[in-house]
């Protein structure tokens, strides 16, 4: 019996170390399909997947044994994103790229996902440079002639190879032709393309280029790798794929240019307003955005002078109605996020109303989370950069219909 439960003792443990990994469950999108909530209006789509040196570089978060490289988890990702895609039509493409090279190893074919992931699996590290330059422009042509729209995806660190210089006189990533090779892509597609840019590592070299590469194309849109870990958040990624949502990157990373500040001294704000209601437009006119401690909802003293100068606006304006939108960093589970971001919101209103007499009729709250951030933040894990203290914020404004 004591050999037997030894025997069964190391089973688990081998169990547990080569299925620790298999912890993605994908959120089912068929429902969604079916009842007409998820509409479908991508019809293709390539995946350029970097095998280059740099990818060789550990991730530095150990969820597998050992730590995995850029190179295992990219490839975890995708095919977490694979299995995610609901049951529609798709004609898909895999394309690897390293050194001087990029070969086209699924498709262009209908989408299956066993023999994707087949293809996913079978990719190996080549230690040499990165061309993502030459991999765009293939994929331009493997998508040429395709009916419906598109998405390009592509999965890198998208960061220098740590060998340059093996080759004489060959540099290594060489943005300026990934930007022109997209710029061109984006000239022959323009709408009908959207570009996806999946980002492995925090260098701010690769978040540099992974936001350049989408600010050039008609919609563009770019993630963590880490972000897309969460089932929730792969499903809302795919979503945007299968959707074709992807507007200007500019709107992911900055506040439309429909919101104009207002201060408190402003004499033309009800004339704003009425002119936006006589045109049948809407427009969002933004007061200053109140800002807070990490993982916090309280009312910092700054926030409460932000907060009596946008309450005489109100009372100078007593036709307008107002919607606080609370929204958080990036660090932290999604429900939690959105948690606090609803908390955040509440705790303006709270003080609206019990500070500034604004009527509760002319008040509501909504919560975003993490989504929409003020600034885009590549490395979420430090709870306290630049960016990450932009996006702990709520917004304060009046909407006009």
């Amino acid at each position: 019996m004591k050999r037997i439960s030894c025997g069964l003792i190391f089973l688990s443990m081998f169990l547990l170390l080569f299925t620790g990994c298999a912890t993605f469950k994908p959120v089912d999108l068929n429902p969604r399909i079916n009842s007409g909530q998820l509409v479908q209006k991508t019809n293709n789509f390539v995946v350029l997947f970097d095998k280059s040196a740099s990818m060789n570089a550990r991730h530095g978060k150990p969820r597998f044994e050992g730590n995995p490289t850029h190179l295992i988890y990219a490839k975890d990702t995708t095919k977490n994103m694979i299995a995610t895609m609901p049951d529609i039509s798709l004609n898909a493409g895999l394309r690897t790229f390293w050194a001087e090279k990029t070969v086209l190893i699924y498709g262009m074919a209908p989408l299956n996902k066993e023999d994707y992931t087949k293809a996913v699996n079978s990719i190996e590290m080549v230690n040499s440079r990165t061309d993502l330059g030459k991999a765009i422009t293939a994929a331009g042509n493997d998508l040429r002639g395709a009916p419906g729209n598109s998405a390009l995806i592509v999965v890198s660190d998208f960061d220098k190879s740590p060998v340059e210089g093996d080759i004489k006189n060959v540099p290594d990533i060489r943005n300026e032709f990934i930007i022109d090779a997209i710029t061109k892509m984006n000239a022959e597609y323009g709408d009908k393309l959207c570009v996806y840019a999946i980002q492995l590592g925090y260098t701010q070299e690769g978040k540099d280029l992974s936001e350049q590469i989408v600010q050039n194309v008609a919609g563009g849109y770019t993630i963590n790798a880490d972000r897309l870990e969460n089932p929730a958040v792969m499903a809302t990624f795919v979503e945007k794929i299968i959707s074709g949502n992807c507007d200007r990157y500019q709107r992911y990373v900055a506040k439309p240019v429909e919101k104009v500040v207002i201060v408190a001294d402003e004499p033309i704000v009800q004339e704003k307003i009425v002119a936006a209601v006589a045109a049948d437009k809407v427009i969002i006119l933004a007061f200053e955005d109140i800002h807070f401690d990490f993982d916090k909802s309280i009312l910092k003293p700054e926030a409460r002078a932000i907060l009596k100068r946008n309450i005489q606006v109100l009372k100078d304006n007593p036709k307008a109605k107002v919607r606080i939108a609370g929204y958080t960093s990036a660090s932290g589970t999604n429900e939690y996020n959105q948690s606090l971001s609803e908390r955040r919101a509440a705790a303006v209103q709270e003080y609206l109303i019990s500070e500034g007499l604004i009527t509760s009729d002319r008040l509501s709250t909504i919560g975003y989370g993490e989504t929409d951030p003020a600034m885009y933040e590549a490395a979420p894990k430090e709870l306290y950069s630049k960016e990450a203290k932009a996006n702990m914020r709520a917004l304060f404004q009046i909407i006009v219909q």
